[in-house]
């Protein structure tokens, strides 16, 4: 299994029929008026997989740290993809795919400061995204980057 693209959104909802509808995608910067804040946001992954590999169940998991390595969540999310059984018509050639939104509501920042999520595929890293946490005060209000 491979990831095919990921990205940070404000929001993100699928996939009842197979597409992912997205708010504010690709952010790497968020502006909280006061720490400890919550992420607020979601991931959305897009997973990919051969007909070989659709026989067997993948683990995804998701990591959180700080600039300096230190754990953000306690535990990793972890995501296990059953196997799978591939479609009749889907076409020769063709991986099966799978679009994944993460909640990311729960994720509790202590500090402002430079972050990223480690995304981690069958024990493979396979993607980091950075990103920020700014305090909002009058001084220095919300920007776009």
């Amino acid at each position: 299994m491979r990831l095919d693209w990921a990205l940070l959104a404000n929001a993100a909802e699928g996939p009842p029929n197979g597409l992912v509808y997205i708010l504010g995608a690709g952010i790497d910067t968020l502006w909280r008026e006061q720490f400890p804040a919550p992420f607020g946001g979601a991931m959305v992954l897009r997973l990919a997989e051969s007909r070989v590999e659709a026989r067997k169940s993948h683990t995804v998991e998701l990591h959180c740290s700080d600039e300096d390595g230190k754990a953000v969540l306690a535990q990793p999310i972890v995501l296990t993809m059953p196997p799978r059984e591939v479609p009749e018509d889907l076409p020769p050639g063709w991986d099966l795919t799978a679009n994944v939104v993460i909640n990311l509501a729960g994720v509790l920042i202590e500090n402002p400061g430079l972050y990223r999520f480690e995304i981690v595929v069958d024990d493979q890293l396979v993607r980091t995204l950075p990103f920020r946490l700014v305090l909002a005060t009058r001084e220095n209000p919300p920007t776009l980057v």
